[in-house]
């Protein structure tokens, strides 16, 4: 073979890459990984802590905004929102009857009619369930309560009903 070079071929096995370089490969590739998930893990807290800044900001201007406002009132306006504010309490809106009877109540129980009476010291309700052991348990309920007293005025089947739910008037009364 006349153009053929036979001194450069070698037709013998390389030596294998050394098992230590291949470690050494894994560990910069862990490196760079916990790195990188590092610099994300403080991105997301530089995130954050910007978000807590601005609501922090939001918080102080609100707070100038109210005092300014509060500055600028005149007396007359200082006590029209004093009034205000103390007809929005809970207290005020929510009677302790009316408290009451939301906590005894149950999915079992429909309130038809509900009326309250003397400046809010007596509700009556008119209730209807399926059966009048229901009933019977909404007052026990109601009663349970400190200061409170429910009476069953009167019950009975409602007429022309198929399913033959009971009715009932129920009175709630501070003691």
């Amino acid at each position: 073979m006349p153009g053929l070079k036979m001194n450069k071929l070698d037709f013998t096995k390389r030596g294998a890459t050394q098992p230590f370089a291949a470690i050494v490969v894994l560990l910069l590739l862990c490196v760079g990984l916990l790195s990188a998930w590092r610099q994300w893990d403080l991105w997301a807290l530089r995130v954050e802590v910007t978000r807590f800044e601005s609501q922090l900001v939001e918080r102080r201007m609100q707070h100038e905004r109210e005092q300014r406002r509060a500055l600028a009132q005149s007396p007359e306006e200082k006590k029209v929102d004093a009034l205000v504010s103390a007809q929005s309490a809970e207290d005020r809106l929510r009677p302790v009857l009316l408290r009451a009877v939301e906590q005894a109540w149950s999915p079992r129980v429909a309130v038809m009619n509900l009326k309250i009476e003397g400046a809010g010291k007596t509700v009556q309700l008119e209730l209807m369930a399926v059966d009048l052991t229901e009933i019977f348990a909404f007052a026990a309920r109601v009663n349970a309560g400190e200061g409170i007293r429910a009476t069953v005025m009167r019950h009975g089947i409602k007429s022309g009903d198929p399913n033959l739910a009971t009715m009932a008037t129920v009175r709630v009364e501070l003691r």
